[in-house]
Formats: C-alpha cells, structure tokens, sequence
C-alpha cells in the first residue's frame, strides 16, 4: 500500500499539507542542492496533477542517506 506522500503526489492541497512539515525543509534543500530547475518544474507539473517527475527525483534522492532518513521521518509523522 502506498504511504501518504506517495499517494498524495497528485493532489495539490495533500502536497501542500507535505510542505509545511519540518522534514519537507531538509528533503527539499537536498533536492535543490542537485538541480534547482528540475525541482520547480517537477514541483509545478505535480502541482497540475503531473506526479511522474517528481516521483523519479524522490526516487533519486532517497539514495542519499540523511535526504532518505528525512523521507522516512516525513512519511510516518504523515500517517
């Protein structure tokens, strides 16, 4: 079953809701370290109901060790 922030990717109040917890502030400067332009765009299609890229820089970033850990913090305090 998909966690909260995987279901939420489409549904632009529910990403909203993500943005104001703590944990988004470390995921998204982690993000913006790799490729600011990439984070507005995927941002604003997810936004529009367009999820898929931002779904792969998530992907993407849960590869770093402490952006993961801030994922998995952000996903249980979402639950």
């Amino acid at each position: 079953m998909p966690s909260e922030p995987d279901r939420s990717l489409g549904d632009p109040e529910a990403i909203r809701r993500l943005l104001r917890q703590p944990e988004a502030g470390t995921i998204l400067t982690a993000l913006k370290a790799r490729d600011p332009e990439a984070v507005r765009s995927a941002a604003q299609a997810a936004l529009k109901g367009d999820s898929a890229a931002l779904g792969r820089l998530l992907g993407d970033l849960s590869r770093d060790p402490k952006a993961k850990q801030a994922m998995e913090r952000l996903d249980r305090a979402t639950r």
